[in-house]
């Protein structure tokens, strides 16, 4: 290995040296724990201890991004960005990791050895082998959830779990170091571990049992939720049965969870998500048609009206000449679709 070039990684308050190398590829190790390899191994292996080759066939048969970087590299001949070790582990570029061994295998088959030397290294910085598991979350954190080179949704809630979970972070502490707010975190966190109690771990998943946490954790549906937990599993079995076309359709939950007959149909199974919802349509207007529901939040906030207002609307003449044009229209229009005393 040649040094380069010595330099250092603020995080945390403290300042962690590092150097820049040249690494041997074929005596670095794929880190498990982190949360792209991590995400990636658990949908194939759940739980089990696996190999560098499987993550490897993994990473490369899974992401399409490592083809990607193995494209770009061996365009640009080389990296932009080194990637992190620690003693022989990649705690950060295993994609590219594994971009360079295939780059190298390639050489290899074509029997170009000017090419295999080319790609058996990899420019990598180098931390302390004393550095802490805690300050190397807070990096990868910090690159990967506040950085330009954001994980996937669920890749970056595996990561807020294993800060609060494993390394005792208080959720403000968190977000603080994100940037984000405190129920930013718990939303991503509650969605992950639903995730995980349920077995289900494809990427694209995340982003409906975040809404689902986001509807259920609304002050207006709390209540419903806390009555009724089966709604959460009734929910997760609609995800799996991918049914949904979108995530933003469970925004619609709230619509079927108001009307008796349309919740207690989806909930008892005999109707899906799309046909409850369009029960509690025609049975609500107001749901579908913004009409309907201006004219009922209209009456709602007239039978919730304080008597302090009606006595000011009464010996102010501008604000009871709005009441009586409103009067004069509304009853001109209830006659003319049939509505009389």
């Amino acid at each position: 290995m040649t040094k380069t070039k010595r330099n250092e990684i603020a995080v945390m308050g403290e300042k962690i040296p590092t150097t820049i190398e040249e690494i041997d590829i074929f005596k670095l190790h794929y880190w498990i724990e982190n949360p792209r390899v991590n995400s990636v191994i658990k949908r194939k292996y759940g739980t089990r201890q696996v190999t560098d080759i499987e993550i490897e066939k993994e990473l490369w048969e899974q992401c399409d991004s490592v083809k990607d970087l193995y494209q770009d590299i061996e365009k640009h001949g080389g990296l932009i960005d080194e990637i992190l070790v620690k003693d022989t582990t990649v705690l950060e570029g295993n994609s590219r990791l594994c971009a360079f061994k295939h780059l190298y295998k390639k050489a290899e088959k074509q029997n170009d050895e000017d090419a295999m030397l080319k790609w058996s290294y990899i420019r990598a910085r180098i931390i302390p082998k004393d550095t802490s598991e805690k300050f190397i979350f807070s990096i990868l954190g910090t690159w990967h959830i506040k950085g330009k080179a954001q994980w996937d949704t669920f890749e970056k809630a595996a990561y807020l779990k294993r800060m609060n979970t494993d390394y005792k972070f208080l959720f403000k502490e968190i977000a603080d170091s994100i940037s984000q707010t405190e129920k930013f975190v718990k939303d991503h966190i509650e969605a992950h571990d639903l995730m995980v109690e349920n077995n289900v771990y494809a990427l694209e998943k995340f982003s409906y049992f975040y809404q689902l946490v986001l509807e259920k954790n609304k002050s207006k549906n709390s209540e419903i939720f806390k009555k009724e937990p089966e709604i959460v599993n009734r929910v997760i079995e609609t995800i799996k049965e991918e049914s949904l076309k979108r995530a933003e359709n469970l925004r619609e939950l709230p619509k079927i969870l108001k009307d008796q007959k349309a919740k207690k149909m989806y909930l008892d199974k005999k109707v899906d998500f799309k046909d409850a919802l369009e029960i509690s349509e025609d049975r609500h207007p107001e749901h579908k048609d913004s009409f309907y529901n201006h004219i009922k939040k209209t009456t709602q906030m007239l039978q919730d009206c304080p008597v302090k207002r009606m006595e000011e609307i009464k010996i102010d003449g501008n604000k009871k000449y709005i009441f009586k044009n409103f009067y004069k229209e509304a009853s001109s229009f209830c006659k003319k679709i049939g509505i009389t005393r």
